[in-house]
């Protein structure tokens, strides 16, 4: 019997990857972007957390979920005093707000044992450059805590928090000075692949990890621990 897994964020360079991988183990995947907005296929849904109409739309158009992955995300990389006001907005909207606002429409959809998955970041525990986006990753931490704590129907909260991604779109901001850099600074000397994590989004959904919830689980070489 197929489940159906909705990905938030699903034209991310990683979106399309977990995309991919779940799909081939038997799902139906529903999708969200910005740029679905003149797509009529139904499981590609458009969603711009500025825009109220598509959240309150968005409960109709899925169907009961078994996995959910928030694949969102915002850096723009500046220092805080560098950073204008409507900046910290749109990082912390697109980062934590609309995921929260997102969440709360859709917890009806979810399935008993649900797996719900948010992609957060090495930042929100070990700090960053960019403390705007540090922090709204942080936030993750402390929301899947406290939806664990009072989750029903067996319903499963976690994060995973990778390193550097090769070929990511935050990879694709950096120098090559700076990857080098990621790279010789991590134990493992390797930087995280785009499939692998997938495959770790697919793997923690099964109910051989029932008992994981309320985790964030850092993938990241050893660089931080």
């Amino acid at each position: 019997m197929s489940k159906n897994c909705l990905i938030i964020g699903s034209k991310s360079s990683l979106g399309v990857e977990i995309e991919k991988i779940f799909k081939k183990n038997f799902y139906t995947v529903f999708g969200t972007s910005r740029k679905f907005k003149k797509i009529s296929d139904p499981k590609k849904i458009y969603l711009d957390f500025a825009n109220a109409e598509s959240l309150n739309q968005f409960e109709n158009k899925i169907p009961s979920l078994d996995s959910v992955i928030f694949c969102t995300g915002m850096l723009i990389g500046k220092e805080l005093i560098d950073y204008k006001d409507i900046e910290i907005l749109k990082v912390y909207q697109a980062n934590i707000i609309g995921p929260l606002m997102l969440l709360s429409r859709i917890n009806k959809k979810l399935n008993r044992k649900c797996s719900v998955v948010f992609i957060g970041s090495i930042s929100g525990s070990a700090g960053s450059f960019d403390e705007v986006y540090a922090s709204s990753k942080s936030a993750i931490n402390g929301l899947i805590k406290s939806l664990a704590k009072k989750s029903k129907k067996s319903i499963r909260f976690n994060s995973i928090a990778p390193g550097l991604i090769k070929n990511s779109g935050m990879y694709k901001q950096f120098s090559a000075k700076e990857i080098e850099n990621h790279k010789n600074t991590t134990p493992t000397n390797e930087l995280n692949e785009l499939k692998k994590i997938a495959k770790i989004c697919l793997n923690i959904c099964q109910d051989n990890w029932f008992q994981l919830n309320g985790q964030n689980i850092d993938i990241n070489g050893g660089k931080y621990v």
